[in-house]
């Protein structure tokens, strides 16, 4: 059950984040986003909240060494900060069966990332920290264009998070 309620947190990428947060929500929906229950999609939208706001904070620690916030902030997004809290076994098996494989494939790879930041922030270590940072934001950016293009428009769809450098 533990990797179906960290599931949520790629899961809650489908709604907006950071600046997008105040924005208008599209009447239609893209045809890759998973039908949910108004309640889960709530949730989802308070663990969205969550990670924007964690993410804003990992960005401006990250340059400056702040190696105790990034590292706490990025066990949060490891351990989904409400989601396994707030979740219902039967809004765990909701999301179990509404998810395609490929957003779950996402989503481990984010709490991978993200363990592997905050072990890297632990050994305070900078390079490593920031290049983990980047593949956590890769995945955002690869579940967004997948999952929510029609929320992110700017976003082509991709097959996988490839390195082009």
């Amino acid at each position: 059950m533990r990797w179906t309620r960290n599931l949520l947190l790629v899961g809650s990428m489908l709604l907006p984040c950071g600046p997008l947060l105040d924005a208008a929500e599209p009447e239609t929906s893209s045809s890759a986003e998973p039908n949910l229950s108004p309640d889960v999609r709530e949730l989802l939208r308070s663990e969205m909240r969550e990670v924007a706001a964690g993410v804003q904070t990992i960005a401006a620690a990250l340059p400056i060494g702040g190696w105790e916030s990034v590292h706490d902030t990025a066990r949060r997004i490891h351990d989904s900060y409400i989601m396994n809290r707030a979740l219902t076994d039967a809004q765990a098996r909701e999301l179990e069966q509404a998810l395609p494989a490929q957003f779950v494939a996402l989503d481990q790879a984010l709490h991978a990332r993200a363990l592997k930041l905050a072990e890297a922030a632990h050994q305070h270590d900078a390079e490593q920290a920031a290049f983990h940072f980047s593949r956590m934001l890769e995945t955002c950016v690869a579940c967004h264009a997948q999952f929510a293009h029609g929320r992110f428009p700017g976003l082509e769809a991709v097959e996988a998070v490839e390195h082009r450098h």
